[in-house]
């Protein structure tokens, strides 16, 4: 799986960026269809408070998962985005193993 961190206006420090790799590796091992996980860490200029967004876009084959949150420290932000996509990656491979809904032969 590739990991890509993009934080283009801060320096993120390395304990958030181990943090975020181990828990983005974490869900790889919910469907290992995951192929690669984008993080972008960014300030919204537009607010003053909870202005930190953390966007996290997962490409599972044949799938896109995205989930953006915005709060006032980049480490919740985070935390909020993996717990979603957690949730989303739950349903995803719960869907893949029911059985289609019409059986054509």
């Amino acid at each position: 799986m590739t990991i890509e961190i993009n934080a283009p206006q801060l320096k993120p420090g390395s304990v958030l960026i181990k943090s975020m790799k181990e828990k983005v590796l974490a869900l790889s091992h919910l469907d290992k269809k995951i192929s690669r996980a984008e993080i972008y860490l960014h300030e919204d200029k537009e607010r003053r408070k909870q202005n930190k967004v953390c966007e996290i876009r997962l490409d599972i084959f044949g799938e896109t998962l995205f989930v953006r949150r915005e709060t006032d420290k980049y480490e919740k932000s985070v935390t909020a985005v993996l717990r979603e996509l957690k949730k989303l990656v739950k349903e995803q491979v719960k869907h893949q193993n029911e059985p289609p809904d019409i059986i054509t032969s």
